[in-house]
């Protein structure tokens, strides 16, 4: 493989795995569908869940994003908290108490992650109009580089 083709081919996969990544986003699981244990979560909490963990996840967390470990028999989500998003938007990578259970009465809601059909389309539409150009910058189609030149004459000396 030339060098000028496996740099595009690194490329490529590099475009594929950003586009891959960006395919995801925290949704209400359907009515009645428990989520698995295992599975990426955010739970958004309400002013009460806001307000009574705040010693644990910091001041006004609206949602915290990690790893369903237990759902127990009262209702309560137990997770491995990875990440914070305050109620201005400003997510926080977390490093405090990994693992925190949250009880029914703080809870709005938990959203798992799961595949966005129409971020994925879009996505792949881009990969795949990246990667041909990728391709087509490496392989020098319709560049200066290249061609004969076959049936010209050469300048007299």
């Amino acid at each position: 493989m030339t060098g000028s083709l496996r740099r595009a081919v690194g490329s490529a996969m590099v475009v594929v795995m950003l586009f891959n990544t960006a395919c995801y986003a925290f949704a209400a699981p359907a009515p009645g569908v428990a989520p698995m244990l295992g599975t990426q979560v955010a739970v958004r909490l309400n002013a009460t869940g806001t307000d009574e963990l705040a010693r644990l996840l910091g001041p006004r967390v609206e949602f915290a994003e990690g790893t369903l470990s237990e759902v127990r028999a009262d209702g309560s989500v137990v997770v491995g908290v990875t990440s914070v998003r305050a109620l201005d938007g400003i997510e926080n990578f977390w490093s405090g108490q990994n693992v925190v259970t949250f009880a029914p009465r703080q809870v709005v809601e938990v959203q798992v992650r799961a595949i966005d059909r129409q971020k994925t389309r879009a996505a792949t539409i881009g990969a795949i109009v990246g990667i041909v150009a990728i391709f087509a910058l490496a392989l020098g189609v319709g560049g200066s580089h290249g061609g004969s030149d076959a049936g010209t004459a050469s300048p007299p000396p």
